[in-house]
């Protein structure tokens, strides 16, 4: 069984072309445009990783990753920007339960990662 992958960003492109990289390498891939479709899909469906764009028309990653870990504690989460302040950069090193990664995404890069996260580091 492939692992689920749970793809948010709001940019079209990059969803799509991070959705072929992820289903090419075996991974099932649920794509979100926007905050609230990722928390609808959230309370149906479980997911085993997921990638979220840190700026969403609707509400901000952070906020989106703070939503996803209340209802899944320990979520594995993997967040994207192409917006990097060193005050995100600083979150994110706090933030040691997830990962960070700047736009453009390297895929090579993000499946290591991914592959990192789903076997427990």
């Amino acid at each position: 069984m492939s692992a689920r992958i749970l793809l948010v960003d709001d940019d079209f492109s990059v969803r799509e072309t991070l959705s072929d990289i992820l289903k090419a390498n075996g991974y099932e891939v649920v794509e979100c445009a926007n905050a609230s479709e990722a928390v609808d899909v959230v309370s149906k469906q479980p997911f085993d990783c997921a990638v979220i764009d840190l700026r969403l028309p609707d509400t901000s990653g952070e906020e989106l990753v703070a939503k996803i870990s209340a209802r899944i504690p320990k979520s594995k989460i993997v967040i994207v920007t192409g917006y990097a302040t060193e005050e995100i950069l600083v979150k994110a090193l706090k933030q040691a339960e997830y990962f960070f990664l700047l736009k453009p995404v390297e895929p090579d890069h993000l499946l290591k990662i991914i592959e990192k996260i789903l076997s427990g580091l």
